[in-house]
């Protein structure tokens, strides 16, 4: 009896069970019932790189958190590719199989996060070269551009064009566009950043010959200028007007060029200078010393007297207002003659020039010429 019952209880058991399971199936059916998901958040990784041509990617990934069961294993290939310029995810599959093979990633809940992939354009930097010349009704042409900054990639080429080629006078940039052609000659300029800078082309109007005068006076104290100036060859073009003055100036004995100053406007005042070769013939502004004589006199005397206070006088020319001149002779310094007796030209030792305003000397604004007198010491 007992074991009858026994094995009505585990047949019961058996229905229960099954029952249940074939419950549960249908409720995982119909989506009333879910089962508790592991969570796993991935994220692939980024990357960027000048344009060359060839694809971007990036294999790298990371699982950020959460973790596959010991008996599954994760799977994550990265298939983001950039090529041309711009930024795309770098997506990824993701797959969860079992020990045997079988897909079990409906047993996680997988959250991601994709990395960008950007390829930047390449940066180049070029300039034209400058040239000048003067107007002869052709073109100037300098076509000459250089790349002095980056390269293209590859057999990749450049080329520039469109250049300025100017005829009349004036002043123009070098101007000029740029293209990169690949190994098949396609323009691919815009993978590119491309930065121009530009040269100078002038086409000059011409030779101008520019003269200021000379003057030349005896020092007097005052500045010495020449407002003359004038055009000597060439001239400017219709429209142009020069203006031009001398700016020499000397106030000192000596001498200084008569320095010109010049500027050539257009009819709308712009300065158009740079268009004209200009070449000067500067005068000289000149002040000699100014002349003066002196004259020391006659003395007899005992070689045991003092010595005369005024053996000596200005004879020629004369001294500017404020000028003091002061005198030494050789009858005033015993010391030159040792106090013998006999007789001596009364020759001027030492002489200084010296402007009682300011106190400083101006000797060097004066040539002195000499006189000598005699000097007789007797007994």
């Amino acid at each position: 009896m007992k074991k009858h019952f026994s094995m009505n209880m585990i047949g019961i058991c058996g229905v229960v069970i099954a029952a249940v399971l074939v419950l549960l199936t249908l409720l995982a059916a119909t989506g009333s019932f879910h089962y508790r998901k592991t969570e796993l958040f991935i994220r692939t990784s980024s990357a960027e790189k000048k344009y060359d041509g060839k694809p971007l990617k990036s294999s790298q990934w990371f699982l950020v958190s959460g973790e596959v069961a010991k008996e599954h294993k994760l799977i994550v290939e990265t298939r983001g590719s950039q090529t041309e310029i711009g930024k795309s995810e770098n997506v990824a599959s993701i797959r969860i199989e079992d020990t045997s093979g079988l897909d079990v990633t409906n047993q996680y809940e997988i959250k991601t996060e994709f990395g960008e992939l950007e390829v930047e354009r390449r940066k180049l930097s070029f300039i034209s070269e400058s040239a000048e010349k003067i107007w002869d009704g052709t073109p100037l042409v300098q076509h000459t551009v250089r790349l002095y900054d980056g390269s293209v990639y590859g057999d990749s080429t450049w080329e520039a064009y469109e250049f300025t080629d100017p005829i009349q006078v004036g002043l123009y940039r070098n101007t000029y566009q740029i293209r990169i052609l690949d190994e098949n000659g396609e323009d691919v300029s815009e993978n590119y950043e491309i930065e121009r800078e530009f040269g100078d082309l002038t086409i000059r109007q011409g030779y101008l010959l520019l003269a200021s005068g000379s003057t030349t006076k005896e020092y007097d104290g005052l500045e010495l200028t020449n407002d003359e100036c004038r055009i000597v060859e060439g001239s400017v073009a219709p429209g142009h007007k020069l203006q031009m003055k001398a700016i020499g100036s000397i106030q000192e004995v000596g001498f200084c060029r008569n320095t010109i100053q010049a500027v050539i406007v257009d009819a709308d005042g712009m300065d158009v200078t740079k268009l004209y070769d200009i070449q000067y013939n500067m005068g000289l502004l000149t002040i000699n010393p100014r002349r003066l004589t002196i004259r020391t006199l006659d003395v007899t005397r005992p070689y045991y007297d003092s010595a005369v206070e005024n053996d000596w006088s200005l004879v020629g020319g004369s001294l500017l207002a404020g000028d003091v001149l002061s005198v030494t002779t050789l009858q005033k310094s015993s010391s030159e003659y040792d106090e013998e007796v006999g007789t001596f030209d009364n020759s001027v030792l030492y002489y200084d020039i010296v402007n009682e305003r300011d106190n400083k000397s101006r000797t060097g604004c004066y040539q002195i010429s000499f006189q000598y007198g005699t000097l007789v010491l007797t007994e």
